[in-house]
This record gives C-alpha cells, sequence and structure tokens, in this order.
C-alpha cells in the first residue's frame, strides 16, 4: 500500500520535493515558463516563476538557485529558449528556515542521450514530445506529411488548413 506524504495535501498543485519518490531523480522536458500568481500555503499569493513540463508532471516553481542552474546548463537567461529542453530533477538536504529539509533541484548536468532541440518550420519554437512521440519522431512524421518539421500546435494548424483546402476544392 502506498503511503502520502503529508505535503501533498498542503500544496498539492506544485511538484516538490516530497513529489520525488524512492529517491529516483525526473527528467522532464520544459514545455514554457511564466511568471504568475501562487497561493501559498498561508494563504498569501506571491508571484513565482513557474516551469510547466511536456510530461504529465505538475509544474515546479522555480527559486534563484535552480534558475541560475537551468541558465548554466542552457548557456542563455531568456525563459522562451528553455522550452524543449530536457532537465534532470532531484532532491538534495539544504539549510532553511533553521532546519534542514529536502528541496527540489535541477541538477548540475543535462541527463545523458539529450537530443539537441529541433526547431519548428512555422513557428520557430522548438519540436517537444506529444502525441506519444519524442521530438525527433514527431518532426520526422510533419516532415513526412507536410513537407516541414512542425510542433504539435503548428501540425494541428496545418492539417486544419489541409481539410480546409480539400472542402473548397470539393465544393468548387
Amino acid at each position: 500500500m502506498s503511503k502520502t506524504h503529508w505535503k501533498k495535501l498542503t500544496n498539492p498543485d506544485y511538484l516538490g520535493a516530497y513529489s520525488i519518490e524512492d529517491g529516483r531523480d525526473l527528467i522532464l522536458t520544459v514545455r514554457r515558463v511564466v511568471q504568475e500568481p501562487v497561493m501559498g500555503a498561508d494563504g498569501k499569493k506571491e508571484d513565482c516563476i513557474v516551469c510547466y513540463w511536456v510530461e504529465p508532471q505538475k509544474p515546479m516553481i522555480l527559486n534563484a538557485t535552480n534558475c541560475k542552474t537551468i541558465v548554466k546548463l542552457l548557456g542563455t537567461p531568456f525563459i522562451e529558449d528553455w522550452a524543449g529542453h530536457r532537465l534532470q530533477i532531484g532532491t538534495e538536504k539544504v539549510k532553511a528556515f533553521g532546519d534542514v529539509v529536502d528541496a527540489l533541484r535541477v541538477r548540475k548536468k543535462l541527463p545523458a542521450a539529450q537530443e539537441p532541440p529541433i526547431p519548428c518550420a512555422d513557428c520557430g519554437q522548438a519540436i517537444a514530445p506529444a502525441y506519444n512521440m519524442s521530438a525527433a519522431q514527431l518532426a520526422a512524421y510533419t516532415e513526412k506529411q507536410y513537407g516541414r518539421k512542425l510542433c504539435a500546435a503548428c501540425a494541428k494548424k496545418a492539417k486544419e488548413a489541409g481539410k480546409e483546402s480539400a472542402d473548397a476544392q470539393t465544393d468548387a
């Protein structure tokens, strides 16, 4: 029977050190990073930097330590450039609030076998895994279907545009 960590009940909307079970690091792909208001356990709202993942995982609030690590790993301070990159997330004991606690940390190395980001031919963003395909598989599929490498959102637009074109030809 699985046990429930008490902190999962206090802020269940975000990834926390308690989310990593069995001490196994998570390998996650950045979908987007934004600044947004977050309600703390004390009921106060605070603007935080939040990272959303491609994989079905809770978003992670990024503190300054984790942001600085990402900048060093990816070589860019611009959050828009972080999309499509894979990061390794683990826990580390840190001194905080007069105690030693577990904290989420972006590891100081990229996960093994990191594929270079593939830019979408239409929007220029990094192609992220989608539809149960890796970024490389999605790029190959869309190149075969539409003649160019597309992210999931642009592939959907291309598919809809193709349907509209076919409908227009049928009506003519």
